[in-house]
């Protein structure tokens, strides 16, 4: 059992649902998943607008998204 798959590679052997994408890492096999996380550093300028070049593709491919931000508060929904 691998409650958590940690990998470099599109793969999914223990059918979870969700996927994590982190500091700008990209993904082939996005579509088996229910949801897909893309975790980025919103401080950092660079990895601010990759995440946004990897939102347009997303959403020029058709896939329904929804942005969260950190606050102080904890996390705010910003768009979606």
């Amino acid at each position: 059992r691998q409650p958590i798959w940690l990998s470099t590679r599109a793969e999914n052997p223990n059918g979870a649902a969700h996927l994590f994408l982190v500091d700008g890492a990209e993904s082939e096999g996005r579509e088996g998943f229910a949801r897909v996380f893309d975790l980025f550093d919103g401080s950092d300028e660079a990895s601010l607008a990759a995440a946004r070049r990897r939102w347009a593709r997303a959403k020029a491919e058709g896939d329904t998204l929804t942005y969260w931000q950190q606050t102080d508060r904890g996390w705010e929904k910003k768009a979606g």
